[in-house]
């Protein structure tokens, strides 16, 4: 009789251990992908060719198209931020003037084919 109590309540631990130890990879995972753009940051000097808002779905997108100093042509997003303590990105959006040169510094991976852009942390004008 204790063979077979004690023997059920390891189980019952074992497949506690499992649980936490799924819960653990779990967030593991979703911090990583959390986090995982905040990891690629640059720093650009630009030229601002145009500015485009995208509605969707009662949310604004803001992209910035910009010309690199080698005269590559690069889209920028412009949103907020929770982790980069960045709000009213709207308010960066309309003080970026276009044909003026600005530094701007950013985060992300840029993949186009995805509609994936470096998100804009700040800007700073250049003379």
């Amino acid at each position: 009789m204790k063979k077979r109590i004690s023997h059920l309540f390891r189980y019952k631990n074992f497949s506690g251990f499992m649980l936490v130890k799924i819960i653990i990879i779990f967030f593991t995972i979703v911090g990583i992908i959390i986090f995982f753009p905040h990891f690629f940051r640059n720093t650009y000097v630009v030229t601002i060719e145009s500015k485009r808002i995208i509605k969707h779905e009662n949310k604004d997108m803001y992209l910035i198209y910009t010309e690199m100093q080698n005269g590559d042509i690069r889209v920028f997003k412009n949103d907020n931020s929770l982790l980069e303590f960045k709000m009213l990105s709207e308010d960066l959006y309309w003080g970026l003037k276009i044909n003026k040169k600005y530094e701007i510094k950013a985060y992300g991976l840029s993949i186009p084919i995805l509609s994936s852009y470096q998100n804009i942390i700040k800007a700073k004008g250049v003379k």
